[in-house]
């Protein structure tokens, strides 16, 4: 019979009370176990906030109104000219990937090009936390003016161009 595998137990400790209950937690889990567990404590990597993501979305929209370019591509070149930028110095492993890509240029234009756009489309801001989606946001924003869109920022997502 095979033991049947527990999820592990996250805690974000924003308070006294969260924190002793976090403590509780581990007591318990050691007294109940014969295994060692492992306790990891890191700061905390919180992905884009809901607002950031309206906000793009938003402006994407707006965006591709004022330009005629169609939403799909639009996304595509804002990953392309930022995203990809934001991950690569932010991503040793995905940073070594797109240089093995870079590498393929010169050998095959064809498959360069055809794998690049595949990159492009698989890139996606669900993995930027909020700091890196800050930034894609600002990149955006200073892109669009310098093509004299202005994008709309209404004062309840305002909050969400900063990243603290």
């Amino acid at each position: 019979m095979t033991k049947q595998k527990t999820k592990p137990l996250y805690f974000r400790l924003t308070s006294d009370e969260v924190r002793d209950n976090c403590v509780k937690a581990m007591y318990l889990a050691h007294q109940d176990s014969d295994e060692v567990l492992e306790v990891v404590i890191q700061p905390e990597n919180r992905k884009r906030s809901l607002a950031q993501n309206r906000l793009y979305h938003m402006w994407v929209s707006h965006f591709s109104q004022q330009t005629g370019i169609s939403i799909d591509d639009t996304y595509l070149d804002f990953k392309r000219r930022f995203l990809l930028r934001i991950y690569y110095t932010a991503d040793s492993q995905f940073a070594e990937m797109c240089d093995s890509i870079k590498q393929l240029e010169k050998l095959d234009l064809a498959k360069y090009e055809s794998i690049s756009k595949q990159v492009i489309k698989m890139t996606s801001t669900t993995k930027a936390n909020t700091e890196q989606m800050t930034e894609y946001l600002n990149q955006i924003n200073r892109f669009a003016y310098s093509q004299n869109i202005m994008l709309p920022i209404p004062d309840d997502l305002a909050f969400a161009l900063n990243s603290d």
